[in-house]
């Protein structure tokens, strides 16, 4: 009989430090191999199968200690099959749970598009994402009619005019079979969903319809002409002045736009390109966007900061933005910087 109850008790003590060896191997040992890796769980795949990939994978220590932990867990039948992401520096708790919750690795693909962006160049990052970029400038280029109704900040929208302007920079997550008509209807709400936090902001809240596009026109050309946020406010009054008083924006970022070009001085031929999107030969805005801004060129377009000034340039050298109040003053810095 004692020999029975020492047999017992050592079976006991087995157990229990079994049990607890289980445990702490759980939350401490952790697979050999540390960088991330893709797993894809197998449809109808038992935990043994996949725990001896994730052995020979070095993910996990011991295929064993990760069926004990589903056994324990009564987790054994509740894998989801899919992809993940898992590392070997997970412990066997943290990837039983990934792997019984279906925290699959997504397969939408990111795609950023920067501020100052054109459509056309929109339609390029798309299209190398594998993303529909062809399509998604056709339907830019002539949007569609029920837009104007969907999305109210297009009800006032000059028929003949693309949706550029309207496509909000940002990064966004497509599904890979996206199509461009659902792309364009998410940029577009996303423009939406800023263009009302702006007006929230504002004092000018009941903006007039009418002014919106040419506050979203201005917004573009902005964009390309200041860096800061001071500047662009100070840009946007100079403009803002030059427009009230029926004198030529003289943007050098709509002649890029034209010719498609960067440069930061355009030549003199290059102001004389027959264009409604020429400032220097056209008084007022031109017919439209000549990209897509961002919130602080919108905001900059919006609320002007008051200054004197009604000529600006920007230094080739050093970046600087310099100011003047006469025509006869900007020359002299014009000179003075080189240009």
């Amino acid at each position: 009989m004692r020999k029975f109850i020492l047999i017992a008790v050592g079976v006991t003590a087995c157990a229990t430090a079994f049990f607890l060896f289980g445990f702490y191997a759980t939350d401490h040992f952790t697979g050999p191999a540390k960088g991330e890796q893709t797993v894809e769980v197998k449809p109808s795949e038992n935990a043994l199968e996949l725990g001896k990939r994730l052995e020979e994978s070095g993910i996990l220590f011991s295929r064993y200690t990760f069926l004990w932990y589903l056994s324990h867990e009564e987790k054994l039948h509740k894998l989801v099959a899919g992809r993940y992401t898992v590392s070997g520096t997970m412990t066997v708790p943290e990837i039983a749970t990934m792997l019984t919750l279906g925290k699959t690795v997504s397969t939408d693909i990111r795609v950023t598009f920067p501020e100052g962006f054109t459509m056309a160049q929109m339609a390029l990052r798309l299209t190398a994402h594998d993303l529909p970029g062809k399509e998604f400038l056709v339907l830019a280029t002539h949007p569609k009619a029920p837009w104007r109704t969907e999305f109210d900040f297009l009800a006032t929208l000059p028929q003949a005019a693309t949706l550029e302007g309207y496509l909000f920079p940002d990064t966004y997550s497509f599904a890979p079979d996206v199509s461009a008509d659902a792309i364009i209807k998410v940029m577009l709400k996303n423009f939406g969903k800023k263009w009302n936090d702006i007006l929230g902001q504002s004092s000018d809240a009941t903006l007039d319809p009418k002014r919106f596009h040419a506050i979203v026109t201005l917004a573009s050309i902005i964009e390309d002409e200041g860096r800061t946020e001071a500047e662009r406010r100070m840009i946007s009054d100079i403009f803002w002045k030059r427009l009230a008083i029926g004198q030529p924006l003289q943007s050098d970022a709509t002649i890029n736009y034209i010719l498609g070009t960067t440069r930061l001085q355009p030549t003199l031929k290059d102001t004389e390109t027959s264009s409604p999107y020429n400032t220097y030969q056209n008084k007022g805005l031109p017919p439209g966007p000549i990209s897509n801004p961002g919130l602080m060129s919108i905001q900059a377009a919006l609320s002007p900061e008051s200054n004197p000034y009604y000529y600006f340039l920007v230094d080739a050298n050093t970046g600087e933005t310099v100011y003047a109040k006469t025509f006869e003053e900007h020359i002299k810095n014009r000179k003075q910087h080189g240009l």
